[in-house]
Order: C-alpha cells, then structure tokens, then sequence
C-alpha cells in the first residue's frame, strides 16, 4: 500500500498493511501523514498527507491573549461578535491551507478541559463553533480532530464532532483508546499501540504546544 492508501484505508475503517504514522510537532519523512504550519503549506510529491495545523476558536483567543470566558460573562454581546470574528478567521485559515494543497486539517481544540473552561462553558459557548467548522471540512481527504489538555478532557462533550480520525495525548491523559471508542466510533490516533493511526508528538516546546497555540 501506498501512504495515501494507508491512511485512507486506516480513516475509514478499512484493512491495513500497516500501522500509520501521524507526525505531529516534528517533520518526519518516514510517517504517512505530517502536520505542518497552514502558512507553509506546500504539496511535493513525496505521497506523503499534509495535514494543516489549525486552532480553533477558544485556541485562536487564548493565542491573541483574549480571555473568551469572562468576556462572555461582562458583555455577551460584544464577546459574541469578538467570537463570530474569531470563527470566520479560523475558517480563512481553513480556505486558505485547503487552497495551497493541504489533504486536510489537524484540528487542536483547546477549551475541552478543566484548564480553560467549565464544561457549562465549553459545551454553551463554544462547542457548536467547532462542530459548525468541522462540519465544513468534511469533504476534505482527511480531517483530524486533536483534543488539546493533559487532564480530565471533556470526551464525552467532543466525542461526536465530525472528523475522520479523532486524537488526543494518550500518554499525559492516561485515556486509553478502549476507553475513547466507548464514546466515539471510527480512527483513533495516540500512541496507545491499539489506535488506527500511531500518533508521534515531537519532544520540542511540547507542553506549549500541546496546551496553547503556538504564539511565534
């Protein structure tokens, strides 16, 4: 099989040859798929997925430093426009990587954990922003949705968006993938070795990463 049969294969539920590799934070030209920055999205011809790395909202304010929840709080209604805002400059990004030749995005939702929000105020405020977003992409060769925190994540609230491959820190959670298929069908990718994909976490500026957008 060819990397791009692999992964779609693996996606969709299918036979495999192979376990693929999702490479997240680090290039890797063994892995079938890499996650690369949306503004350097270029497509070569190594038959590898190129997967554009995209925030979502709640991560898209928390990189600008806008603090969403308490805004919503003292003001809902100008905090609203401000999240309107920060919804149609994630879909742009979306457009945007999509039209330079990326396969698809890589999802990280932040806001999904204790850290950032409630879940009364992740599942009233933000949830359907990102189901609304990945709904759109549907389409594309491939989608990943990566749950971003290292604890207590909100599964249970994120387990039906739509994507073809859902993925979070199997590690820093201590969530096994049997413990996420009891809430979600389809692809999983963590380094728990019973996932559909392998997903390989790069060892530099992990934990800014993993918690928070990158700011550079």
């Amino acid at each position: 099989m060819t990397s791009r049969e692999r992964v779609l294969s693996a996606s969709r539920g299918g036979q495999v040859d192979s376990t693929p590799t999702l490479s997240w934070l680090v290039m890797d030209s063994n892995a079938e798929a890499n996650v690369v920055d949306p503004v350097t999205v270029t497509k070569g011809n190594s038959g590898q997925v190129l997967l554009a790395e995209v925030s979502n909202p709640f991560g898209l304010a928390l990189r600008k430093g806008i603090d969403l929840n308490r805004a919503l709080k003292d003001d809902p209604s100008v905090a609203s426009e401000v999240l309107d805002g920060l919804v149609e400059e994630v879909r742009n990004q979306i457009s945007l990587s999509l039209g330079q030749g990326a396969d698809g995005i890589f999802y990280r939702l932040h806001g999904a954990c204790p850290k950032h929000c409630s879940p009364m105020q992740y599942g009233g405020h933000y949830l359907e922003r990102d189901r609304e977003l990945l709904g759109e992409v549907s389409e594309t060769f491939l989608n990943v949705l990566f749950v971003a925190g290292n604890d207590e994540l909100y599964i249970d609230f994120v387990s039906d968006l739509p994507a073809h491959v859902f993925a979070w820190d199997s590690e820093k959670t201590q969530v096994s993938a049997d413990e996420v298929r009891a809430m979600r069908k389809g692809a999983v990718a963590s380094a728990d070795p019973s996932s559909e994909f392998k997903l390989q976490i790069g060892l530099q500026n992990y934990l800014e990463n993993l918690e928070l957008p990158n700011i550079g």
